[in-house]
């Protein structure tokens, strides 16, 4: 397909540079095959969008220069003069957008492909009221959540209006959750959300939660009874990186997704000071999730799982590119409004429903789960506890939180580091390598070398290690842990008492209180 049967297929409006993207773009081209041209339309418009705004910085500057100039000249003629260019003043960005849609291709092929391999097992595991014949996929929203190896999770729109989860890696661990929630359920009566799940070591497809409005005003109290509830659970457990994208408001319940940081391990003192110790949370503390942040952290208090009571929205400066595809194309500074509240408080007659009206429903639900995890010591250390599930079970650690890495990343877009692979490299070692200049932090060099290994590559860093792993990959002569994800959780049956639970209703009161 060339650039203008291409434009005449699109309902998108052109991206910016569009004549110096879609180059990239059709190497895309040949997944004609797998997919139908409906879909094929709406990945390619994906993808478009994604290089160019990861090229967008450089490619404005390149503009700015040619106009200075070239008075006189097209953006046409800039459009040639570029594509003729690039890759020898910018083999950086070049490399980067071939890599790009090589994985986003490899990404596509494997959803697809797995998809036709797992057809089967997918009716039965999610009760498809449908034959195989048809069946099938008709779009892919990819790039949910972080990207790592090229890939991503997406969810799967199908054929008869089922929507899944993809994950691209073992999603086991979603099992093991289901397990603890159903002994939560049995024990309170309760019908706290579990999930479908179909793992396939490699891979796997989730159950999609949908976000859905509440009806009734009695389901806002057994709402927010739940949420204080799942509270208890992700301190139990030692859950961490539950911001506000990780929660669901489906209709009575809030829902915790993306488990693979549901138990976590913890990280020995000794040799370096944790990112819960740089931001005053307590080990043991409600605050280690992020379900939700107090003030006298130094953490966002908008990343809130549970959301900023009464707090919508934020205004903050943010750079877009102007009059794209022209001559006079300019990158501005404007104001722009993000969005505080994402899918996870609840709706109520057309309003977002805060827990700072149900803080009674939520200490309750609190409460409720402590005291049985409180009576329950003997029964979750056994053999036969619910807790069980989680052995040599797959989770997922990241060293510093994801949005640092994002930060780094996409200041690493600018012209400068773009002409390089020595000064990207260079930069990328500089910015990354600060965490590490203090002596007690020799032994630590192996991760500053798989940070870097990964985000050359594009990638989040992240690190894959089973709930019995004191070590991280890279270097298991290193006991980096004090406590593996399964200590971790059993020292925290240990220590749970009346004491340590009025404390953290005290913390579970200044938020309410904020």
């Amino acid at each position: 397909m060339n650039y203008t049967s291409f434009l005449e297929s699109t309902e998108t409006e052109l991206v910016p540079f569009f004549g110096i993207i879609f180059p990239y773009v059709e190497k895309f081209l040949d997944i004609d095959k797998y997919v139908s041209p409906s879909l094929k339309n709406n990945l390619q418009n994906t993808l478009l969008e994604e290089l160019s705004a990861f090229a967008e910085v450089t490619l404005q500057s390149e503009l700015e220069q040619f106009v200075s100039y070239n008075n006189d000249s097209t953006f046409e003629q800039f459009i040639i003069e570029v594509n003729s260019s690039l890759s020898k003043n910018y083999p950086v960005l070049d490399e980067k957008l071939k890599t790009q849609v090589l994985n986003f291709s490899n990404h596509i092929f494997n959803i697809v492909d797995r998809f036709n391999k797992d057809i089967q097992e997918v009716i039965k595991i999610f009760n498809l009221n449908i034959s195989i014949r048809d069946l099938n996929i008709i779009n892919i929203k990819a790039s949910l959540g972080d990207g790592h190896n090229g890939e991503g999770t997406a969810l799967i729109y199908l054929s008869n209006g089922t929507k899944l989860i993809y994950k691209p890696r073992n999603v086991e661990i979603t099992n093991s959750y289901n397990a603890f929630i159903d002994w939560i359920n049995s024990n309170l009566y309760l019908d706290l959300k579990t999930f479908k799940v179909l793992n396939r070591q490699d891979y796997g497809w989730l159950e999609f939660i949908e976000d859905e409005k509440i009806d009734h005003e009695k389901d806002l109290h057994k709402y927010y009874q739940k949420a204080g509830i799942l509270s208890a659970v992700t301190l139990l457990l030692g859950s961490k990186d539950y911001h506000r994208e990780n929660i669901i408001a489906s209709g009575k319940n809030p829902v915790l997704i993306d488990h693979e940081t549901i138990i976590q391990p913890f990280l020995s003192s000794e040799f370096v000071g944790s990112w819960d110790e740089k931001h005053k949370i307590s080990y043991f503390s409600v605050l280690e999730s992020a379900l939700i942040i107090n003030p006298n952290t130094g953490l966002p208090s908008d990343l809130a799982g549970f959301g900023v009571p009464g707090k919508l929205e934020v205004t903050e400066v943010d750079k877009k590119v102007i009059n794209s595809n022209t001559i006079d194309s300019k990158r501005i500074i404007q104001f722009v409004t993000r969005k505080l509240v994402e899918k996870n408080v609840p709706i109520y007659k057309n309003n977002y429903i805060f827990v700072n009206q149900y803080k009674e429903d939520f200490c309750i639900g609190f409460s409720m789960a402590y005291d049985l995890f409180l009576s329950s010591k003997e029964e979750l250390k056994s053999q036969t506890s619910p807790l069980q599930s989680f052995k040599s079970k797959l989770v997922r650690y990241v060293w510093r939180p994801t949005f640092v890495y994002f930060k780094i990343l996409k200041y690493l877009r600018n012209p400068v580091f773009m002409s390089g692979f020595e000064v990207y490299h260079s930069k990328l070692r500089d910015l990354l390598s600060k965490a590490y200049k203090r002596e007690e932090m020799e032994e630590y060099q192996f991760i500053l070398d798989f940070e870097i290994k990964q985000m050359m590559n594009g990638d989040i860093p992240i690190f894959i290690l089973k709930s019995e792993d004191n070590f991280l990959e890279g270097n298991k002569s290193f006991k980096i842990f004090e406590s593996n994800c399964l200590e971790n959780i059993y020292k925290r049956i240990d220590l749970l008492s009346d004491q340590h639970k009025k404390e953290q209703l005290a913390y579970i009161k200044i938020w309410l209180n904020s």
